[in-house]
């Protein structure tokens, strides 16, 4: 087996990883504080990833050598909100403090694209961090906007932002697989905030070095509606709350609506610079396909 080739480097390590982690870290601690420490499973995994990816430059130069950085960060933060037991609006402001100097430190924009992209991400880890952690709704909206923007990537021209994407989307199936169909772990702010943030800055780095246009980026963080409209959608049909595993079908199902769209925008409407060609991955990357 080529242990440098794409599909193990952003596919197959960071799902066994996350799957393996995830039960270990439930079996040795037991089924109370196991099931809520197991989701440190994702970061872990997507830390490795990261580290066989790119490596830990310092100090960091361009914007895919800060990433690394940015996972770390938000892995630690995560933990620490844990441990603390923080609700959910201390964890959404911490994260959306973290958020912040993100935007501030992966590139220069104009301050009102920083304004938009923060609010964006705001409402996107709101979405993530108030949903059931013992329900896998987050993880399906993250992993199919985790794909969604793996597809945009590449067909933006960025094979490393591709493999980068695809393999947060793998850490977390690999984890929801201990919460989908029968949840035995809880996705807490230590697995799902590393995600979230995680996303969110590959998503600013597919909309500053690649020519995608801003539409496709916001239709596939709209994916992360889905939970809110299946819940709008069973209150207007007067129907009862379904099975919690055919109910994360249903925001898979529409999730992967906006992500169909994001990448119809991506392939019909072009580039959002005529001529434009995406910006190098990275000087010490070179993919193998």
């Amino acid at each position: 087996m080529d242990f440098h080739h794409p599909l193990f480097q952003s596919f197959v390590l960071p799902l066994v990883l996350a799957f393996a982690a995830t039960g270990v870290l439930r079996a040795m601690l037991g089924p109370g504080p196991g099931a809520r420490w197991a989701a440190l499973g994702v970061p872990l995994a997507l830390l490795v990833a990261m580290s066989w990816v790119l490596g830990w430059r310092m100090p960091p130069g361009g914007l895919t050598e800060k990433l690394p950085w940015v996972y770390l960060a938000a892995a630690v933060l995560g933990a620490v909100l844990e441990a603390l037991r923080a609700d959910r609006r201390a964890q959404w402001l911490a994260a959306g403090l973290l958020w912040a100097i993100v935007i501030v430190a992966l590139g220069r924009q104009p301050w009102l694209l920083r304004v938009g992209s923060w609010a964006v991400g705001m409402a996107v880890i709101g979405a993530v961090l108030y949903e059931v952690p013992s329900r896998a709704h987050a993880a399906a909206m993250l992993v199919m906007a985790g794909v969604g923007l793996a597809l945009v990537a590449m067909m933006s021209g960025s094979a490393l932002l591709f493999e980068l994407s695809l393999g947060l989307a793998a850490a977390v199936a690999g984890n929801a697989l201990w919460l989908w169909p029968v949840p035995r772990i809880s996705l807490g702010a230590g697995g799902a905030l590393v995600a979230v943030i995680g996303w969110l800055s590959l998503a600013q780095g597919t909309a500053l070095l690649t020519s995608v246009r801003p539409g496709a980026v916001l239709l596939l963080a709209a994916a992360f509606s889905a939970c809110g409209i299946v819940h709008v959608l069973r209150r207007r049909l007067h129907r009862g709350e379904a099975r919690a595993w055919i109910e994360t079908l249903l925001v898979a199902a529409v999730a992967a609506f906006w992500v169909a769209a994001a990448l119809a925008i991506a392939q019909w409407a072009g580039p959002a610079r005529s001529g434009g060609s995406a910006a190098p991955d990275s000087p010490y990357y070179t993919p193998k396909w």
